[in-house]
């Protein structure tokens, strides 16, 4: 059997700044339009595909599992469609000969790093902006079918909008929508701009024919509803696992607390139903205020959250504003007192740089409950093997048997637990590997322990894990096998002197802690962070010349005291 690997260099740590949550959707729009995020301005194949790599690297790199990749904006399409023309983002031109497929690229490089991948979609607006060419374009929706288009000017600012009054528009939309669930292998697919303009727009046509005498703020709810129904019927007939969502406004309705423009009355958006009809399996609301705005970030989003009909709400957060920005790890942990199922980024160069202390753990995308599917196989028989050339690297190696199409493994979460009898605890979970992959190499340089346990379970493509993980394996160092006979219930740090004068610490612990190294007299004071099970300090040169050294132990108080020149330590 050909072994397929990866070879991933772990810093097997983590803050704790924040508690590990079960699950939850940590998603980051990416946005394509007039190029905000991706591609660059290169119309190079090897380049563009470059940036979008390192976007997705510096998205897991942040323990996020989630984005939302715009391939239609403005009437063109970042896919191989049989209806609407490829974004001159990629070619230079309407409609040109691409030599790759923007969103097959995108699925694949989101998959190989675990990450889920929504095709999000700019659905009633077809054109906005200055770059007037795309419009003109003979391909473009508005030159070949003007009849379907409506021209909406809002204080001088021009767009051009699809009329959903029109039974063939709301065909047309969900049949092109629905065509990326059957050529591409999206986690789900998002509807943005799923709604009209305002209360100004020009559809007296429309409604002429169709409006049946019905009251046209409520006809036109309807029309938009009716978009939503058929985009779900469609995609879930052909692959019922792809999530449908929508990003409403941030403000269903205007009520006492906040006001502000509100998707019911004035752009006829009743996203509510929608969760109510179950026609969307999420809502990402864009509730783009900080606290203390008005309105209030935690207003808004309580609203929503109260108001989830046991669907799943992932509340929107505007880091493209400063003052939200400053506020990022704050709002999450709000977002989390709610139940929310977690939130999204707008946009990502916004939050590309930036730290979050909120996510220290790596954790799955929410679960939809009623998004059911066979739990998969776990994998059997992991190995591993030390490398020749570098005691550092070292590869796993497993098997495993798939199970149907629909439900079959498509990641394997990978495990470092403290002790073997661990459980497969979430604050445990390494990484996410790809199921074409029967072989990981880990590279892990400085070891902070002796012994390291490994273990895997399978994961479909909802994120349900398999019932049972695999064996577990005990990789330890050989290098620190000088302490491996040492009793693990060894409570008391122990100081070893190595033959070439150097010094190391040998302590066990239950738990993560802090603790600082310091002279006798405190005059220096070095911070370190011990693990699980067994650890080895080095003693830092700053502290070899010293008579005494004096561990503190930040979460327990304790203090112990280590004579430089005798092995026993005493206790304080």
């Amino acid at each position: 059997m050909k072994i397929k690997s990866t070879v991933l260099i772990f810093a097997l740590s983590v803050s704790i700044l924040y508690p590990q949550i079960e699950r939850e959707t940590r998603a980051v729009w990416v946005s394509t339009n007039f190029r905000l995020d991706w591609p660059p301005p290169t119309y190079d194949e090897n380049k563009q595909k470059e940036s979008l790599s390192k976007i997705f690297d510096n998205i897991k790199s942040k323990n996020l599992n989630t984005v939302y990749f715009q391939v239609r904006s403005s009437g063109t399409v970042l896919f191989r469609s049989s209806f609407e023309p490829l974004s001159p983002y990629v070619t230079g031109k309407v409609n040109g000969d691409a030599v790759y497929d923007p969103l097959a690229f995108a699925v694949e490089q989101a998959h190989k790093r675990g990450l889920e991948v929504h095709a999000w979609v700019n659905v009633v607006r077809c054109f906005s902006g200055t770059e007037t060419y795309i419009i003109k374009d003979p391909n473009h929706i508005s030159q070949r079918k003007p009849e379907w288009v409506v021209e909406d000017n809002n204080g001088g600012s021009v767009s051009y909008w699809l009329d959903p009054g029109l039974p063939e528009v709301r065909e047309y939309l969900s049949d092109l929508i629905s065509e990326i669930a059957e050529k591409y292998d999206v986690d789900g697919i998002q509807l943005d701009y799923i709604r009209y303009p305002g209360k100004n727009f020009d559809d007296d046509f429309s409604y002429g024919l169709y409006g049946n005498g019905r009251p046209k703020d409520d006809w036109r709810r309807d029309n938009i509803t009716d978009i939503v129904a058929l985009v779900y019927k469609k995609v879930k007939s052909i692959k019922p696992f792809v999530k449908i969502g929508a990003a409403p406004v941030g403000v269903y309705k205007n009520k006492n607390g906040f006001y502000n423009f509100e998707g019911y009355g004035e752009i006829y958006q009743d996203s509510r139903s929608w969760l109510a009809e179950g026609i969307v399996d999420y809502l990402v609301p864009q509730v783009y205020w900080g606290i203390d705005d008005k309105p209030d970030f935690i207003k808004v989003a309580k609203d929503w959250a109260d108001n989830n009909f046991n669907r799943s709400v992932i509340i929107g957060i505007a880091a493209y504003k400063e003052n939200v920005k400053q506020q990022l790890d704050k709002l999450v942990s709000y977002v989390r007192t709610l139940g929310c199922d977690g939130v999204s980024f707008f946009r990502y160069s916004n939050i590309k740089d930036y730290n979050f202390k909120t996510f220290a753990y790596k954790t799955f995308p929410a679960e939809m409950a009623w998004l059911d599917g066979n739990l998969p196989t776990a994998p059997y028989n992991l190995t591993f093997v030390n490398s020749k050339n570098n005691p550092g690297i070292i590869t796993l190696s497993w098997e495993n048997k798939k199970g149907s199409v629909f439900d079959s493994t498509l990641y394997y979460a990978l495990y470092n637990l403290p002790s073997s009898g661990s459980k497969t605890d979430p604050g445990y979970l390494l990484d996410i590997i790809e199921s074409n992959k029967n072989s990981v190499s880990l590279g892990i340089k400085n070891p902070k322990k002796i012994n390291y346990y490994f273990t895997l379970k399978s994961l479909n493509r909802l994120w349900n894990e398999s019932l049972e993980a695999s064996n577990v394996v005990n990789i330890k160092f050989n290098n620190l096998a000088v302490f491996a006979s040492m009793d693990d219930i060894l409570q008391n740090p122990v100081l070893v002197k190595g033959t070439d004068a150097s010094s190391k610490i040998l302590l066990f612990s239950k738990k993560k802690e802090r603790i600082k190294i310091s002279s006798d007299d405190k005059s220096i004071e070095i911070p370190k962070t011990i693990y699980p099970g067994k650890n080895v300090l080095f003693i830092p040169n700053a502290l070899l010349g010293k008579k005494k050294i004096l561990l503190i132990f930040e979460n327990s108080k304790r203090k112990v005291e280590l004579n430089m020149y005798k092995v026993v330590p005493q206790q304080i």
